[in-house]
């Protein structure tokens, strides 16, 4: 399954990883309802993703413009990429109901 995962387009890998780490970050907010780590190192993390998915964002772009054959394939990259961002904002008004 390590292989299969290696095999696909950075972008992917990333919003696969993107999509673990938030719901790993979000079950650690249910298991230790009483540390106050949680939360901080949450926002530091959507900060983080948020500016790394940008750059893969503006990369992919980048590429559907020089690429124009590729059009296709780019643009189910960034959707991927994107799927991320309803996802993010669902845990996030989790989090904030359950404060």
């Amino acid at each position: 399954m390590e292989k299969d995962f290696l095999k696909l387009p950075l972008s992917t890998q990333m919003a696969i990883a993107s999509f673990v780490i938030g719901s790993l970050l979000l079950v650690l907010h249910f298991v230790f309802k009483d540390s106050d780590m949680i939360i901080p190192i949450g926002i530091y993390y959507v900060l983080i993703a948020f500016l790394v998915n940008g750059l893969m964002l503006l990369k992919l772009i980048i590429d559907w413009i020089i690429e124009p054959l590729n059009r296709s394939k780019i643009e189910r990259q960034a959707l991927i990429l994107f799927a991320n961002v309803p996802i993010s904002f669902v845990y996030f008004l989790i989090v904030i109901y359950t404060l």
